[in-house]
């Protein structure tokens, strides 16, 4: 399916653990001497302030929190800010300011934000489980994750072995023209085994997923892939990006070279691969062209399938993916990318086989060597260095094998992290919360004068119907279910390549035995750990991991406006996806069809154009940003917005004005927006921003501060930005 899902964003996979009882125990002697300390340095502070006059907005009706957590997310908030930048010029520095100073770029990243500073403090606490060595669980899932993670850690066995396990797995599929001899007539049987057996995906990507047009069952689901770089541009823009294109072929010879290829031809081979993925770029539609679901979305028969793309045996082709489930001619297919896939048919018969055969197998050696030794992960790191900006890596093992862990059994890792972390309380506050910030989207929605009253009633259906997730799955925390779900996987401790080979053959099984099965409710998309959010537009349903009911989204015991201005604005963007411009397309029930009275849809274009020629005036390092790319997350930032503002002055109605923070300043509404703003406080790197420019859905984490800002008459108010002001441009757009 095109449209996946609809996350919040925020760069990598991102967890965050706040301190519990539960797992570090109650506070130590020194805890409490910092926390009188701050209460001290807190009070002396203010005074200063005072002393020197700086403006500071106080209602002498309200008192102020002097509690522990008040100060502490006080001196946090101060620390980021920029006093020197009026929050009318430039509201993102004035917010972030501080924290851009205080948080140089770390070694071997592109990029450094929340999301990944909280990252690196929840991989802590997940290292922490894993090497717990009194490990002991009733789950043999768990058992596997901690195995699955100790073989990654097993580096002198990986290095003793060297490349021989990937030239052994090349050989086993019949060679490579590239290392040695190959068998000239297998085309499709190595598709078969790198497609399907180890799930890369050259030419294309096949899977299986709710069908956007009958969302309650399964479906074949076929669409445009087969790049290695991050985006077609890095190719067609060859000027541009000549010094990324040469480290790419530099990289592309230097690990054929590994395995075993002779230097004299290895590097016209591989230049031969590159011409082949240029061609593929070339016929590559962009993702901004691809944001019209009902226009994209083409349902078939293999047999019409057959007709369309005739270079390969797609019954034989799928039959082995899907083993083993019985499939024929009249079996349905998905496919996003007619014009593509029929191109790329005419690309393989028009190609030599020798270049075809070493394209598929480099497919399958970027997949699998990053589980081999250290030469391979100092290739990768030239490249990463010349394609994002970053230096050599300095990150430990360990972490490494965290993500690894956490992409390979991260629900059983999951069970852990919950069991250890989270607030069970959490849950319902947050339960609370998006009911309070539904009901704010849908009174927003009864003011809208551009709708008519049939497409609102229908959109408040929609509202009413989205389904909420928080937290985790329930099935991770009983063990027979969890030991259920990774039935079939074997993982040993002591061969992490063979354990990575498993788990490919393994999620193509998975995949198989969901086709002929109804999407599930219990199927999430990211695992609980993950400091992220989405919208699932064919289930309609929100999702909300535990990693993200946490500082600085969320915490218990800070100020409304502060959770109101995290978490809740999380809760307002995905719930706004249900309709920004390509959720808006799917009913209450999830499925694709056209539900939009004519006026109101050509209103909602209109104002969504608006919105779009407004990001697109924005610039990184001289480079526009694309607000056609961006638009569906644009909109759910500005709705998001708009809705959890509406809800944390529906909360104050009921339930009066809060006690303020001390020493920062602002108002408990100003503190809205600045807690707003200082999650999404980053830096990057220069090649890290054209990344983003290039492939993120998402506007980078500036312009979702600025760009939502101008559009919010509640900020302008609040802050008092005078028309002609930067933040105060004079034109807002507005969607919901």
């Amino acid at each position: 399916m095109n449209v996946a899902l609809q996350e919040l964003g925020g760069g990598g996979n991102v967890g965050f653990r706040k301190r519990t009882r539960d797992f570090l125990g109650s506070h130590t002697q020194l805890e409490l001497v910092l926390a009188a300390v701050s209460l001290l340095l807190a009070a002396l502070l203010l005074g200063c302030l005072v002393a020197l006059g700086v403006q500071y907005h106080r209602d002498p009706s309200h008192s102020t929190c002097l509690t522990e957590a008040c100060i502490r997310v006080a001196g946090k908030i101060l620390e980021s800010l920029d006093r020197g930048v009026s929050p009318c010029e430039d509201f993102y520095q004035f917010s972030c300011g501080g924290w851009i100073q205080r948080n140089p770029l770390p070694d071997g990243r592109s990029r450094w934000n929340t999301f990944n500073s909280l990252w690196d403090q929840n991989q802590a606490i997940l290292k922490h489980l894993l090497e717990n060595t009194t490990f002991n669980s009733s789950s043999e899932a768990e058992r596997k994750t901690q195995r699955f993670y100790l073989s990654c850690l097993q580096v002198e066995r990986i290095e003793e072995l060297g490349a021989q396990p990937l030239r052994d797995l090349i050989d086993k599929i019949g060679g490579w023209n590239i290392t040695g001899p190959w068998d000239q007539d297998n085309f499709m049987d190595v598709l078969k085994a790198v497609a399907g057996t180890y799930r890369a995906t050259p030419f294309f990507t096949v899977y299986v997923s709710a069908d956007s047009k009958s969302s309650n069952s399964n479906v074949i689901q076929v669409d445009q892939s087969g790049l290695f770089l991050p985006s077609r541009d890095y190719y067609l823009n060859r000027t541009a990006n000549e010094k990324v294109l040469t480290a790419y072929l530099d990289y592309m010879e230097e690990l054929g070279i590994l395995l075993g290829g002779r230097p004299a031809s290895t590097r016209e081979q591989m230049r031969q691969v590159l011409e082949l993925e240029i061609q593929l770029a070339n016929i590559t539609v962009p993702q901004d062209q691809r944001r019209d679901e009902e226009k994209i979305y083409h349902k078939m028969s293999i047999a019409e399938l057959q007709a369309l793309a005739p270079s390969m045996d797609w019954l034989e082709f799928l039959s082995f993916l899907l083993s083993p489930l019985e499939l024929g001619d009249s079996e349905p297919v998905v496919v996003y990318g007619t014009d593509y896939l029929q191109q790329v048919s005419e690309l393989i018969n028009h190609t030599e086989p020798s270049v075809l055969n070493n394209y598929l197998i480099w497919n399958l050696v970027q997949k699998t060597t990053s589980s081999l030794d250290h030469r391979f992960e100092s290739a990768q790191e030239k490249l990463l260095e010349t394609l994002y900006g970053t230096k050599k890596s300095c990150m430990p093992r360990w972490q490494t094998c965290i993500s690894n862990t956490d992409d390979a059994l991260g629900f059983a890792l999951g069970s852990l992290f919950v069991k250890a972390t989270f607030d069970r309380q959490s849950k319902e506050i947050a339960e609370g919360m998006i009911s309070e910030i539904r009901t704010a989207f849908e009174e927003a929605l009864g003011q809208l004068v551009w709708m008519d009253e049939k497409t609102r009633q229908a959109a408040k259906e929609k509202a009413d119907a989205i389904y909420d997730m928080i937290g985790f799955p329930d099935f991770i925390l009983e063990p027979k279910e969890l030991d259920d779900v990774y039935d079939g996987y074997e993982v040993s401790e002591d061969s992490f390549f063979q354990n990575m080979l498993n788990l490919y053959n393994f999620s193509a099984k998975v995949m198989a035995d969901q086709l002929r099965k109804p999407p599930s409710r219990d199927q999430w998309s990211m695992t609980p750990q993950t400091v992220n959010a989405y919208y699932l537009p064919t289930k309609n349903e929100i999702v909300f991991p535990a990693g993200i009911l946490q500082a600085p989204f969320y915490t218990r015991n800070h100020p409304k406006a502060l959770n109101f201005g995290g978490i809740g604005v999380v809760m307002g963007h995905e719930l706004t996806h249900a309709f920004d411009d390509q959720g808006r397309e799917y009913d209450k029930e999830g499925n694709l069809r056209p539900w939009w009275q004519n006026e109101s849809l050509a209103a909602f274009r209109n104002h969504a154009a608006c919105m779009e020629e407004q990001y697109s005036q924005y610039q990184v390092n001289g480079e526009r940003l694309n607000g056609r790319q961006t638009l569906g997350e644009n909109i759910a930032d500005n709705g998001g917005l708009k809705a959890a503002y509406n809800a944390y002055k529906a909360w104050l109605r009921k339930h009066g004005e809060e006690q303020q923070l001390p020493a920062v300043g602002l108002t408990n509404h100003q503190l809205f927006f600045v807690g707003f703003a200082q999650v999404w406080c980053s830096v990057r790197t220069p090649e890290s921003s054209h990344e983003g420019l290039v492939t993120d859905p998402h506007s980078p984490a500036r312009f979702r501060v600025l760009g939502t800002l101008s559009n919010s008459r509640d900020f302008l108010r609040h802050f008092g930005c005078p028309v002609g002001s930067p933040m105060n441009p004079g034109q807002l757009c507005e969607v919901w």
